[in-house]
């Protein structure tokens, strides 16, 4: 948990970084998987949408998650707790797995589809935003040492 005065976790340019980052790779992922959908197995191509899908879900959530942390930091009657909420161990945990999933499926993906420069494009992209997304674990989580 952060010191007292310290900007939430939300508040920092990681989270937004992480929000914008994910809705970035669920975009390449939707556009890649109607231009390459005929390309590989039909299943894989609507398990990749899906998860495009939750990415996208994901990244807006947290991006309306960082505004009301930004809002609440000026408001001098805040309305929700900006500490240690369910949420922020959530956030990381999602963001990881989501990303990290959407990394395989693009590298998979890579392999049997017509466009692999693109799709390893949107691999990394994925990467980058499962690194945001372990940047924004809470301070005293599990593994980080504190």
């Amino acid at each position: 948990m952060p010191a007292l005065g310290d900007p939430p976790n939300y508040s920092t340019p990681r989270t937004l970084g992480l929000a914008l980052v994910s809705v970035l790779g669920s975009l390449a992922h939707f556009t890649l998987g109607a231009l390459d959908y005929e390309h590989v197995s039909r299943y894989l191509g609507l398990a990749v949408m899906l998860l495009a899908g939750l990415l996208l879900v994901f990244g807006i959530l947290t991006l309306i998650r960082y505004a009301e942390a930004i809002t609440s930091m000026n408001d001098p009657y805040a309305r929700t707790p900006m500490y240690d909420t369910p949420h922020e161990g959530l956030t990381y945990r999602v963001g990881v797995g989501l990303n990290g999933l959407a990394a395989a499926s693009a590298l998979a993906w890579a392999v049997g589809g017509e466009l692999p420069l693109w799709h390893l494009a949107a691999a990394l992209v994925n990467v980058y935003a499962a690194f945001l997304a372990w940047q924004t674990r809470p301070v005293g989580e599990k593994g980080e040492g504190a």
